[in-house]
């Protein structure tokens, strides 16, 4: 597993944490929901984006 693809885990773990458990949490210029619900939307970009990169080099090395 690489470092892209575990870091887009982590962020949607603790996105989903803030989202659900400290929705009404506010600490000095955030609020838990609304920057739960930011890090899981960067998490899943990441993850889809690893993804992407691990499909494309699998094609470009069957091509050779």
């Amino acid at each position: 597993m690489n470092v892209k693809r575990v870091l887009g885990i982590v962020l949607v773990v603790v996105g989903a944490v803030l989202a659900i458990f400290f929705w009404d949490l506010e600490y000095v210029w955030f609020q838990g929901g609304p920057l739960g619900l930011a890090l899981l939307v960067i998490g899943a970009i990441d993850l889809a984006d690893s993804f992407r990169s691990a499909e494309r080099k699998k094609r470009a090395g069957s091509d050779s």
